[in-house]
């Protein structure tokens, strides 16, 4: 049986559907996609450490890295460049993409590491909410 049709009888029997073991093994290796980035900041709860290739930077993408997988990426974006009308298109990944959990968008007010300006950071997410809550 495979596990595409086990998922698909343990939905019809309302059951849930067989996961990694540790939730982060079907992700892929920060090592593999991003050879080159430097830790930008240390483990955050329920993100992970986070990495980036400078010459990206604010922009990004930032890699959230937990047991060297990439739990998300995240990218930064310059409230002054929103105020101003600022377009961003073909904004690259840096790796193809596993199946999305989840997107959010935060302000911080007054921006965060090297960058003090007001700026939204958007993360997408790749790993269930709750086995980063265990991270």
């Amino acid at each position: 049986m495979t596990l595409k049709s086990m998922a698909l009888t343990a939905a019809c029997l309302g059951l849930a559907a067989p996961a990694a073991a540790d939730g982060l093994s079907h992700l892929p290796l920060l090592s593999d996609i991003a050879a080159d980035a430097v830790a930008i900041s240390p483990h955050v709860p329920q993100m992970g450490a986070h990495w980036a290739e400078p010459a990206n930077l604010p922009l990004g993408p930032i890699y959230c890295e937990i047991e060297g997988r990439v739990v998300c990426v995240e990218y930064m974006f310059l409230a002054s460049q929103l105020t101003s009308g600022a377009d961003w298109t073909s904004i690259a990944t840096g790796m193809q993409t596993p199946p999305i959990t989840r997107i959010d968008m935060e302000y911080k007010p007054d921006g965060v590491g090297p960058f003090q300006e007001p700026l939204y950071q958007l993360h997408v997410y790749f790993a269930d909410s709750a086995v980063l809550a265990a991270h």
